[in-house]
């Protein structure tokens, strides 16, 4: 039994002798590995760190870039120069005919481009029709077609007047940055020809209801606002319609439709430039007015119908911020 033992021991023995030197290579490839990855570990730990280090970096950057901006902004509304204007408007000759003269001119001003058949059917016929008569209405075309011209003479009426620009815009090419600067040239435009000692604004689209500017214009002479907005009843393709409207004013809750202003505060002017900030040029004109020390105020009336295209329904209006379009 014991040469039995023997023989087969034997082999296993060779075996063993013949498998060690593998052994110890696969030991030292193992060791080799372990020492990598302790050194990737390594490496990796550092790259942790060096990320730290530079979200840091980019979080400051950040907010140097936000306080940049800040003074930009500062800088571009001419926030000094309009407090400064605004106070001489006040001390001015021509500031208090818009509270005492009888029955005060009232300018609405109607930027358009290619609407013209809501513009004579629609945005028109609201302002004539109105129970305050004493008015002026002036359209400026933003390069509208000749369309547009006739469309207004077909109305017939002496108080309103056409203006049609040469050159559309000029806008931005990017249709997501071109939406916060439509309508703003002919605006201003419209300011510039506008001769009452009230200001309204409205879309092509869009309908003043009969006691509009009646009601805002009368609350403002009553409690000296130079600047009055009502209540707008927003409509869409498909739903129920929306009621807007807050005070103190703010973005998506205030419209230029629903407003008169002191024909004083023309030196508000739309900015092609707003683009650049991602700011409708109607809101950033009324952010500016805020922030001068314009004495605002709010009737709780629904005083313009607003026809919005951007939106189907008013759940697609309050999920989320306003699809742009041209």
């Amino acid at each position: 039994m014991a040469a039995r033992r023997r023989r087969w021991n034997y082999p296993r023995r060779a075996l063993d002798w013949a498998v060690r030197p593998y052994l110890r290579d696969l030991q030292a490839r193992l060791d080799a590995a372990q020492g990598s990855i302790e050194m990737l570990h390594g490496d990796l730990g550092r790259v942790h760190r060096e990320l730290e280090e530079v979200n840091g970096r980019a979080g400051q950057i950040e907010v140097e870039a936000r306080r940049a901006a800040g003074i930009a902004r500062h800088i571009y509304d001419e926030e000094p120069a309009n407090r400064r204007r605004l106070h001489a408007l006040r001390a001015g000759d021509d500031y208090e005919p818009a509270y005492s003269e009888p029955e005060p001119l009232v300018t609405f001003l109607i930027p358009t481009y290619t609407s013209f058949e809501t513009l004579r059917d629609v945005a028109l016929p609201s302002i004539l029709a109105q129970t305050y008569s004493n008015l002026e209405v002036i359209v400026v075309g933003d390069c509208a077609p000749p369309q547009t011209e006739q469309a207004i003479a077909s109305i017939g009426d002496p108080r309103v007047s056409y203006y049609n620009r040469t050159v559309r815009g000029p806008y931005s090419d990017d249709p997501d940055r071109r939406w916060y600067a439509i309508g703003g040239p002919p605006v201003n435009e419209g300011l510039a020809r506008a001769r009452g000692r009230w200001i309204a604004t409205l879309g092509d689209d869009d309908a003043v209801r009969p006691t509009h500017t009646e009601h805002l214009l009368a609350a403002a002479r009553e409690h000296r606002w130079e600047h009055c907005y009502g209540l707008q009843l927003v409509h869409f393709a498909a739903g129920e319609p929306l009621t807007l409207g807050e005070f103190p004013p703010r973005l998506g809750q205030w419209g230029t439709q629903a407003a008169i202003y002191h024909a004083g505060l023309r030196f508000f002017e739309a900015e092609l430039s707003d683009a650049i900030y991602e700011e409708p040029s109607d809101w950033s004109k009324c952010r500016r007015m805020l922030r001068a020390g314009v004495r605002f105020g709010m009737l709780d009336e629904i005083v313009v119908d607003k026809n919005e295209t951007r939106r189907r329904s008013a759940e697609e209006w309050l999920a989320g911020p306003i699809p742009r379009a041209d």
